[in-house]
């Protein structure tokens, strides 16, 4: 319950007390139990990574808004140098998509309830047809398509589309929730 309500209760004798908990989680796990995790790199059978997945809670892991693997940098990811945007104009654009969700729904999009959603996040016919198609599929559960949709609220107001989400903005709102199997290099 904190994670989702950003509450924390403790119930002792008579008295119940409510505490903030409002916080951002951030996890990190190996792709194995040797932590390898590369092909040809690995000892881990296949039983052994099985328990290893095993050991992930899948309601836990449902309530992580983005689940991305971070592979093993290249050399020349470690002393190159690299294109892209500076962090200056990130956080440009991560402030103008915050004064967006301000402006139009008075709190950030990961506060939305979920009652507020279509509001907030209305979808193009075309990202609705996605997230049906991955409903059922059962590749999304009902709790993830909440966060499925905040998430792809906040790309939308990345990329300034500020009136309606669309297919795009689901689609990698969805690439960013990978499944545990795909996160830990199994078909699993």
């Amino acid at each position: 319950q904190p994670l989702e309500e950003g509450v924390v209760r403790v119930s002792r004798a008579r008295t119940t007390l409510s505490l903030p908990a409002r916080f951002l989680l951030v996890a990190a796990a190996n792709p194995c139990p040797c932590g390898a995790g590369a092909p040809g790199v690995c000892v881990c059978d296949d039983a052994a990574r099985a328990r290893y997945l095993r050991r992930f809670s899948g309601p836990l892991l449902d309530r992580f808004d983005l689940r991305v693997s971070v592979g093993l940098p290249q050399v020349d990811d470690l002393v190159g140098s690299r294109g892209g945007e500076t962090s200056i104009v990130v956080r440009e654009r991560v402030a103008s998509a915050r004064a967006a969700a301000a402006a139009r729904q008075g709190t950030v999009n990961s506060a939305l309830a979920i009652d507020q959603l279509d509001v907030a996040a209305p979808l193009a016919p075309s990202a609705r047809a996605v997230l049906r198609r991955e409903l059922e599929a059962g590749r999304l559960s009902g709790r993830g398509l909440h966060r499925v949709r905040r998430v792809a609220r906040t790309i939308a107001d990345l990329h300034a589309a500020y009136e309606v989400v669309g297919e795009d903005h689901v689609a990698l709102a969805l690439q960013l929730r990978t499944a545990l199997a795909t996160l830990v290099g199994g078909s699993r």
